[in-house]
């Protein structure tokens, strides 16, 4: 995308971030800056220049109150996706979309969901101490997420702008058991292991992120409080220790990426920024 379709595209972003916001202070939900955003906040008060989403993330317990928030409040020139509202939307987060947009992805370009301009919600689960606990919850984990995707008809061996053939021959009999499988059945079984730790007070707590599981193991102390933050002309929380949070998840999050790789990894084949 060229600049000026990129600031286009954060423009709406903002917008449905902002109905985020009066959702999140109306009820009190709390709901942090996370990923690109945060990074964003931080590095350059608002958007990465090359970065074309915006991600928010919540506990479990708030992530719930806002579905049940939103479901009545966001007004309609948004929708509210999640793989309970829009059955053909294959991943475990939400996303509140615009409607009249297109942003359509080439990893789900099969799939029927609702593909306007989006921001991300995720919700924030505990893990498990015991190492091999964990193991076996990212194994379960990973084959349900992956068998839901091919009953929503995605393609994620275009992830990252490229096809994989490596990946498509791996997916190969995750898609011929998902034949055999229900939907709903699968998001039940993803959601009971996503959440069974969650009333013990573990050391860690992990996003349902699109990317593989595990990358992101955070310490639970990272979420005992926000703070304001501005990004671009307004200001979200950020996590108090929003520093350790960064540099788990990205290093040396201040030095910016060589020019080369400074793109967007949403693989968009087709943008509509207005009916």
């Amino acid at each position: 995308m060229d600049t000026e379709l990129i600031q286009e595209v954060q423009k709406i972003q903002l917008e449905i971030a902002g109905e985020i916001k009066r959702i999140c202070d109306k009820h009190k939900i709390d709901y942090f800056m996370d990923g690109g955003t945060l990074l964003g906040a931080v590095r350059h008060k608002g958007f990465i220049p090359w970065d074309d989403d915006m991600d928010f993330g919540m506990t479990r317990t708030e992530f719930q109150r806002f579905l049940e928030a939103a479901s009545v409040e966001l007004k309609p020139d948004f929708f509210l996706q999640t793989w309970n509202s829009d059955f053909e939307y294959g991943l475990a987060f939400a996303k509140v979309r615009k409607n009249g947009t297109l942003y359509q992805e080439r990893v789900s370009q099969k799939s029927r969901c609702h593909d306007g301009i989006f921001v991300d919600i995720f919700p924030y689960d505990s893990l498990p101490d015991g190492l091999e606990q964990k193991k076996k919850m990212y194994r379960k984990l990973t084959l349900l997420k992956a068998m839901i995707k091919m009953k929503c008809q995605y393609c994620p061996w275009y992830a990252e702008n490229q096809f994989s053939l490596k990946k498509w021959a791996a997916y190969l009999p995750i898609r011929f058991a998902a034949l055999f499988a229900n939907k709903n059945n699968l998001i039940t079984k993803y959601e009971t292991i996503a959440t069974r730790y969650n009333a013990e007070n573990t050391l860690k707590l992990f996003p349902q992120g699109g990317e593989a599981l595990g990358q992101w193991e955070l310490d639970r102390d990272i979420f005992n409080g926000t703070m304001m933050l501005p990004f671009e002309q307004e200001s979200y929380p950020a996590p108090i220790k929003y520093d350790k949070m960064l540099r788990t998840a990205f290093g040396d999050y201040m030095t910016p990426p060589p020019i080369e790789k400074r793109e967007s990894t949403h693989g968009v084949i087709k943008i509509i920024t207005h009916q």
